[in-house]
């Protein structure tokens, strides 16, 4: 059995990240736990065969709703099905990258299926940049209190999906806010199916993605922020470094160097990190990654920012999260480091207390936005 509340393996941190969004609809805890309960923690095979069966069993229960006219329904399904067809690819190396784009369009069609019937809205969009093209969604606020909609750019990490941070990001639209989620270089369909690689200077597709966003008549441009997650903890800051038009920072992680506190930190991610850099050597990453800092850029940093990190962080060093906080220039900037295990928050993303996490970003970004 693979113990996802207290992991000490990967398959176990993989199983805690989709147990987080779960709690956002991303699929169901109970039905996770017993996909969980007969896999044996050293099979990969068994864990990708596992989650295909469970997708396609989702899946199926999701058009038999849709057919049946129960909508809702169909939506829950659909949205689960996208989170497990996810979980089956997570262990797959650069040679299978074939296998990997197929379950990413398995899980971004069931996605999209479900996201038809979404109260609030939420569109399907695209975002030029030089040219490249980005996918993405454009979600609307539920109850909004002004005619002009508060908004935030909400980045993911690694080759995450923008279709997986939406669990736990939905919480931005409960609020009141609209949410731009968009696969920009090394991740979702920008990695998988077009072949865009990551790249140091975030502020370019950061811009592209604000430039669309200010262009939504709806949104309010006093009261836009910027979030990012995970790896994102450097993207996000390397983009509010440059961009003026944003009014608050939160950094869910933070980063300073992706060479020093990610790639040397954790030997796991460093085949992520080639295949996201273009499917590089490991030679090859150590040059490359030296331009992933933000050295010489925190500082350029002044809107008002938030940043947490577990202290136990296994992926990514937590005193990388604080030599960049140091260095950020803002006056107004609260660092929040979750060290105590009984709280929970110790781990990667704080994956196992989004109770806490959420209301905290929420609350303060409400207070600053």
């Amino acid at each position: 059995m693979i113990d996802f509340f207290f992991p000490t393996e990967g398959m176990g941190s993989q199983t805690l990240r989709t147990i987080a969004e779960a709690q956002y609809g991303g699929g169901d805890v109970f039905e996770i736990a017993r996909v969980c309960r007969n896999l044996d923690p050293n099979d990969k095979d068994g864990f990708e065969r596992a989650w295909i069966e469970k997708a396609e069993e989702t899946e199926e229960l999701a058009r038999r709703a849709e057919s049946a006219g129960h909508t809702r329904t169909a939506m829950k399904y659909f949205y689960a099905a996208n989170q497990y067809w996810r979980m089956s690819d997570v262990f797959l190396t650069i040679e299978r990258n074939d296998d990997k784009a197929e379950r990413f369009k398995k899980s971004q069609e069931c996605f999209q299926a479900g996201a038809k019937y979404n109260n609030p809205k939420i569109e399907v969009i695209s975002v030029p940049c030089g040219d490249d093209v980005y996918e993405g969604y454009f979600c609307h606020p539920r109850e909004p209190k002004t005619d002009k909609w508060p908004a935030v750019l909400f980045l993911g990490g690694a080759d995450a999906f923008a279709e997986e941070i939406y669990f736990g990001g939905s919480e931005v639209c409960e609020r009141g806010y609209a949410m731009l989620l968009v696969d920009t270089p090394g991740r979702g369909s920008s990695m998988y199916v077009k072949n865009i690689k990551t790249r140091p200077d975030y502020e370019v597709p950061g811009k592209a993605c604000f430039d669309y966003l200010f262009s939504r008549p709806e949104i309010d441009p006093e009261r836009v922020a910027l979030m990012g997650i995970s790896m994102a903890g450097y993207y996000a800051p390397r983009v509010a470094a440059y961009e003026e038009r944003i009014k608050a920072l939160i950094a869910w992680c933070g980063c300073y160097s992706i060479l020093d506190d990610l790639y040397l930190h954790y030997k796991p991610l460093q085949a992520t990190c080639q295949r996201l850099l273009g499917g590089v050597t490991d030679e090859e990453a150590r040059i490359l990654l030296k331009d992933f800092t933000m050295e010489g850029i925190a500082q350029n940093i002044k809107v008002p920012t938030i940043m947490t990190h577990g202290s136990a962080d296994k992926l990514m060093d937590v005193e990388g999260a604080r030599r960049l906080f140091e260095e950020i220039g803002a006056k107004d900037k609260t660092l929040h480091i979750f060290d105590d295990p009984k709280v929970g928050g110790t781990v990667h993303c704080a994956h196992d207390c989004w109770v806490h996490q959420m209301p905290m970003f929420m609350d303060w970004l409400e207070d600053h936005v």
